[in-house]
């Protein structure tokens, strides 16, 4: 008595070997690609343009946002130089206070800081860190420059 079974080819034997290259099958002919390939590159270009618009606006707003702040950075910086000013002449008070004919603000009895049209002038880098430490005077000249 048998009891496993030979397997065996089916009846009519197997079908052929196919040996031969296949290529896949296209889901699109040409056309159809090309359209796809339009249908997104115009939808892109859309989207940019509208990302673009959104940038343009928030740029737009920065520029302005500086534009208001920018009298108050000035009149920040120059307020600070004003301080400045004022400790350097209270320390000049105080190192010359015992010099007979000292008076603060001239060079040998002449202003330093004569002004014939009563305008502001710009000190040079020289004035502004005379009486500061050489770290700060470091920081003004290479880190903070002054404009």
């Amino acid at each position: 008595m048998v009891t496993y079974r030979q397997d065996l080819p089916p009846k009519g034997g197997f079908d052929p070997i196919e040996f031969a290259a296949r290529g896949p099958k296209r889901m699109f002919n040409g056309f159809t690609q090309f359209g796809i390939f339009l249908g997104v590159t115009g939808l892109a270009w859309v989207g940019w343009s509208y990302v673009k618009e959104i940038m343009r606006k928030e740029e737009l707003e920065l520029f302005d946002a500086r534009n208001a702040v920018e009298p108050f950075i000035y009149a920040e910086k120059d307020r600070a130089i004003l301080t400045h000013y004022r400790r350097c002449r209270d320390e000049e008070n105080k190192l010359m206070k015992n010099v007979k004919g000292w008076e603060t603000g001239t060079l040998w009895g002449e202003p330093v800081y004569h002004n014939v049209r009563s305008r502001y002038i710009k000190p040079s880098l020289e004035e502004l860190v005379t009486h500061m430490s050489p770290e700060k005077q470091h920081d003004m000249i290479f880190d903070k420059l002054i404009r």
